[in-house]
């Protein structure tokens, strides 16, 4: 362990060291007493109990270290979780911005503006409309290859040329560019995260496009969701603060040295420090930044009772069970003692042993409800820590759905108003094969989906990026319906979680939005989300590590969405108490619940959306997020 002093950092501990030793001491002057007064007459009883002193020596020596170590573990691995939550969240969302710059760069309209073919005023309107859907930036930026700014949205950035390096490196990168620091590209703010990527039309660069992430905004989100009052997190680039949860870490100086690995912690001042690095996301691994998280235990470590501790006991491993036998043993060794010690007394007539005795009872007990204390401290410091770890992966599970979903929803409305499908679904003899080898490109770009098709104001499918057979074929449901009815660009609609024959007669969601021209409805757009896999993964990273058990996203009913489970299949259903399926908090919960023959102890969370998905935008999809952890 480190150099630090535990027992002033945990005074409930401190005062069970207190305890022990008071009890000891006093459990060897009565022993002396006793010698003094009856050693002829109870010569191996004294002996016995000074056997008993040395065990209830080693007990404590063995105890309260435990009880130290559980304690450190508790908080290390909780904020442990929270270091490598924060920063692999935010990862995951940064992934999506490198898709988005990618194909934004490619946009017929930002082509035909750059070659002086297209008016200002509709690319505008039609940035706007980006960043309407995709609420994630709060300015996109276009330059020649100069670093003349041709246009730019946000009305309060004017901004006419830039020095900028991020404009000369993405037109000497193939791909895109991150970026993080202060860009005269937005001067407003002190530091910006940007991607950009260069303009290309017909082999030859022609500018180059910036999308400028709202880092501070996002930051802020995440750390709402994971800290307390007295827990905070930082972002670090190993020589100062990126970002914060609140002011008091700026004054921090943390550096990356301090940590000798990810399982290791740095203390100073009663506050415990863990550090992490992302596990990266489908290869994306962002810039080089730690996520720190920290906690004062000084201010902490007065714990209430833990929920359920004295109904269910906590499962522990061997070496604890051995301490927690050895601890019964000297309860039960005192006992004896003092029942043989009544014997003796009464048939030698040694009436001096009944005040010793007395006063071993008094101690006894008192000896009792210390170790009782100490052990109910132990088992409830790990019924915490599993308590904390399905609550904490139940909703991990489910913020990441929404986040994941959240971009779906985006997706289709702004492809819905890509310029190919407007001009061939107002053609009489649309050109399948135009608009199906855009389908093709794009899907190519974002892997989530297995199929994206078009089809007009019918519902006749006319063109498919991955599959050619549907194209003829009608389409058909309530979300059909209301898509081919909808004049709001900001609108989507999605199928129920239901089998489909455009995904292998399996169970999926289909995102869909409407195609205009000129405010006309003329068709729509569906994407197929490769929902098996893409949840399934989401359930596995977000599970506990070393943990027994299985995760689950389940509807009201009780409908399996996906899971973890080894026989359990989306589709069927499992059956839960009324409690559970009307859960309704942002919270997450833990329940204990006994299922197909185990014990589990069970996180719940509930889905409540992310920014404006199921939040503003009519969306209403409850689904719930269950940790089984064995028990």
């Amino acid at each position: 362990m480190k150099n630090i002093n535990y027992l002033e950092l945990f005074p409930f501990i401190s005062q069970s060291v207190k305890l022990f030793d008071n009890q000891n001491r006093f459990l060897k002057k009565i022993i002396l007493t006793g010698k003094i007064s009856a050693l002829e007459k109870a010569a191996n009883l004294f002996s016995f109990t000074e056997k008993t002193i040395v065990t209830f020596s080693e007990l404590k020596e063995e105890l309260i270290p435990l009880l130290i170590h559980e304690n450190i573990k508790k908080f290390t691995e909780e904020l442990r979780s929270k270091a490598q939550i924060s920063i692999d969240i935010l990862i995951r969302n940064l992934f999506e911005r490198t898709a988005d710059v990618g194909f934004l760069a490619t946009d017929a309209v930002i082509i035909d503006f750059l070659n002086g073919k297209e008016s200002s005023d509709r690319l505008q309107k039609r940035l706007i409309e980006y960043t309407m859907k995709y609420t994630v930036y709060n300015e996109i930026i276009i330059t020649d290859i100069d670093g003349n700014v041709k246009i730019n949205i946000h009305s309060d950035n004017a901004v006419h040329v830039t020095s900028d390096p991020i404009i000369q490196n993405a037109i000497n990168t193939n791909g895109y560019v991150e970026q993080y620091g202060h860009s005269d590209l937005f001067s407003s703010q002190t530091k910006t995260l940007m991607f950009a990527q260069k303009i290309v039309d017909n082999n030859k660069t022609i500018g180059v496009l910036v999308l400028c992430f709202r880092f501070e905004d996002e930051m802020k989100r995440i750390f709402h969701s994971l800290i307390n009052s007295t827990e905070q997190i930082y972002f670090s680039d190993g020589k100062e603060i990126i970002a914060s949860s609140s002011g008091e870490s700026k004054e921090l100086k943390i550096s990356r040295n301090e940590f000798k690995g990810d399982t290791d912690y740095s203390y100073r001042d009663g506050k415990i420090f863990v550090s992490a690095k992302t596990k990266g996301y489908e290869g994306y691994f962002g810039a080089p930044w730690n996520s720190i998280s920290f906690i004062d235990v000084r201010k902490c470590t007065k714990k209430p009772p833990v929920e359920d501790a004295v109904s269910e006991k906590c499962t522990l491993d061997g070496n604890i069970k051995a301490i927690i036998r050895k601890a019964d043993d000297v309860i039960e060794d005192l006992s004896d003692v003092i029942i043989n010690g009544e014997l003796i007394a009464s048939k030698e007539r040694v009436y001096v042993l009944t005040p010793v005795l007395d006063n071993l009872r008094t101690v006894s007990s008192a000896i009792l409800g210390t170790i009782k204390e100490t052990v109910t401290n132990l088992e409830n410091t790990i019924m915490e820590g599993l308590i904390y770890d399905v609550q904490t992966s139940a909703k991990l599970a489910i913020d990441i759905m929404d986040r994941n979903l959240y971009e779906r929803a985006n997706d289709c409305r702004w492809w819905a108003i890509t310029p190919v499908f407007e001009e061939e679904l107002v053609s009489t003899h649309p050109d399948t094969k135009r608009i199906s080898d855009v389908l093709q490109y794009i899907n190519g770009l974002y892997t989530v989906y297995t199929n994206l098709f078009i089809y007009d104001s019918h519902a006749n499918i006319i063109a498919s990026s991955n599959n050619p057979s549907i194209i003829g074929r009608k389409v058909s449901g309530d979300f059909i319906t209301k898509t081919l009815n909808n004049q709001n660009s900001q609108n989507y609609f999605v199928s129920n979680f239901e089998q489909s024959s455009f995904y292998n007669d399996e169970a999926t969601y289909i995102y869909n939005a409407s195609i205009t021209s000129n405010g006309k409805m003329i068709g729509g757009i569906g994407i197929v989300f490769d929902s098996t896999p893409q949840f399934k993964a989401i359930l596995q990273d977000s599970f506990p590590s070393s943990k027994n058990g299985f995760g689950c996203f389940i509807d009201r009913k009780g409908m399996i969405i996906s899971t973890t489970h080894p026989v359990l299949q989306p589709m069927e259903r499992i059956e839960l108490d009324d409690e559970i399926m009307r859960f309704n908090s942002e919270k997450a919960i833990h329940r204990f619940i006994d299922f197909q023959g185990k014990r589990y102890l069970v996180g719940i969370a509930l889905s409540h959306g992310y920014r404006e998905y199921k939040v503003q935008d009519n969306y209403k999809n409850d689904v719930l997020s269950l940790t089984f952890i064995e028990y």
